[in-house]
């Protein structure tokens, strides 16, 4: 009677609740959605479930973590403990994703979903149809942002790997270097500096300059530049994107700054080298280190490892 009782004491009563009430996969499933829809709403719609379906599974999820994973308002973000969880059930979820893959026996091709953003698209777009050429079964989805945006991007899980200008590694990310990238001035076709193969920094200073916005790598490399040499940027007109910086520059209001790659064969604009610097920076393929270990995350940073764009860009 004794041995009988104790299987069925306080401790197996405990071990039975949490069996009951514990962390399931559908759960896990749910909250990653609801992370990567933003939306409760739409990530019910991609189950093909209710609103409040959703809310009870991430209720439920947070009861048995004891901690609360998602701050509701003003819009859904992944708290403290979130966004370490996060990257873990996408581990998990991917692990599974990979049995799964292995059982129905898909000769070894990988699965899953990848979210990409980027700030530089002459070299990613490029990167991203090599990838989904090699890795055709993996569902790739982008979004546009600036180096300071696409590393809050990642730092709060909403994509997986941003595709992005630094002027050196992050020391607290995973940084694989795709290409060096330098510095270079357009004007208007007809300008005085037609002419040029390239332009002293210290010529350059004598121009108005179209910049991208604070945030921008271009913005903090021609900074740099600049203050290296103990001077100052004639700022004529701020912009929040290279496009903006290409059009203002052919409307004349002033010259402009891009980096290697970007002008992609404007015929209204030439493209000058600039000389009088160092400063130079690379574009990388950038995601938090724990993720490098989800299955898809590695597959894409193995394949920019040894990816070849073309000369400039």
């Amino acid at each position: 009677m004794t041995a009988r009782s104790s299987l069925h004491g306080p401790e197996d009563g405990k071990l039975l609740h949490r069996r009951e009430g514990g962390i399931t996969l559908g759960a896990l499933r749910t909250f990653v959605a609801v992370v990567e829809a933003g939306s409760f709403s739409r990530a019910a719609s991609s189950f093909g479930i209710s609103q409040p379906t959703v809310s009870i599974q991430l209720n439920n999820l947070e009861q048995a973590c004891g901690m609360p994973l998602l701050h509701r308002r003003p819009r859904i973000a992944l708290t403290e403990a979130g966004r370490e969880l996060f990257i873990r059930a996408r581990q998990i979820l991917s692990r599974l994703d990979e049995f799964e893959a292995v059982a129905r026996d898909l000769s070894g091709l990988q699965r899953g979903r990848l979210s990409v953003g980027l700030s530089t698209p002459a070299y990613a777009m490029p990167l991203l149809a090599s990838f989904m050429a090699a890795q055709p079964a993996i569902g790739v989805s982008t979004r546009i942002g600036n180096t300071a945006t696409l590393l809050e991007d990642i730092a709060q899980c909403r994509i997986d790997i941003g595709v992005m200008t630094l002027d050196e590694p992050v020391g607290s990310l995973h940084c694989t270097l795709i290409a060096p990238q330098r510095l270079t001035m357009i004007i208007p076709r007809g300008d005085s500096w037609s002419g040029k193969g390239s332009v002293h920094l210290a010529e350059l200073a004598e121009r108005p300059l179209v910049m991208r916005e604070e945030g921008s790598m271009t913005r903090r490399l021609i900074e740099a530049a600049f203050a290296a040499r103990d001077a100052t940027p004639r700022l004529r007109l701020e912009v929040g994107s290279r496009e903006a910086v290409k059009e203002a520059v052919a409307a004349g209001i002033g010259v402009g700054i891009l980096l290697e790659g970007e002008l992609c064969g404007d015929a209204r604009l030439v493209e000058l080298a600039l000389t009088g610097t160092s400063v130079v920076g690379g574009v990388y393929a950038v995601a938090l280190k724990e993720a490098v270990d989800i299955p898809v995350v590695g597959a894409f940073l193995s394949h920019a490892a040894s990816f070849k764009p073309l000369a400039g860009g």
